[in-house]
C-alpha cells in the first residue's frame, strides 16, 4: 500500500467515510493531503471536552453553511453513528440558521431528508431479505 493510500484509508476509519475529493488531492499532492488529515484529526475527531455527537453536529452546520450536499450527508451520517437523534440535528440547523441564514436550514434539512430517506430504504431492504432458516440436526 503506498503512502497515499494509507493516509486515505486511516482517515475513512476515523471519520467513517472519505470525501471523494481527498483521493484526488492526494494523487496531486499527498504532502498537504497528510497535513489535511492530521489538522482534521486535530480539530474533528480528537478526543478532547465535547463529546464526538455534539463535534459532529457543529460540523454539520458549518457544512451546511457552504451548502455542500455531499458533505452535508457524511457528516449527519457519521452523527447518526455517534448517536445523535434528527430532533438534534434539526435543533442545529435552526441555531445556525438564525446567525449565518436561511440557506444553511435550507441546505442542512434537505440533506437530512435525504439521509432520512436513505436510512428508511435500508431498513426496508432488511426487512425484504428472506432469512435463511437453521437446519437442525
Amino acid at each position: 500500500m503506498d503512502r497515499r493510500e494509507a493516509i486515505v484509508r486511516r482517515g475513512e476509519r476515523r471519520r467513517g467515510f472519505v470525501p471523494y475529493w481527498l483521493r484526488v488531492m492526494g494523487d496531486v499532492d499527498v504532502d498537504f493531503l497528510e497535513a489535511y488529515e492530521r489538522i482534521y484529526e486535530l480539530t474533528a475527531v480528537r478526543r478532547g471536552k465535547l463529546p464526538p455527537k455534539f463535534r459532529e453536529m457543529i460540523v454539520i452546520a458549518a457544512v451546511s453553511i457552504g451548502g455542500y450536499g455531499p458533505g452535508i450527508k457524511d457528516h449527519i451520517r457519521r452523527a447518526f453513528r455517534l448517536g445523535a437523534s434528527k430532533e438534534e440535528i434539526v435543533e442545529v440547523l435552526q441555531s445556525a440558521y438564525f446567525h449565518t441564514g436561511a440557506l444553511t436550514l435550507v441546505h442542512g434539512m434537505i440533506a437530512l431528508i435525504d439521509v432520512l430517506k436513505e436510512m428508511e430504504e435500508e431498513k426496508k431492504t432488511k426487512k425484504a431479505r428472506p432469512r435463511a432458516r437453521r437446519r437442525r440436526s
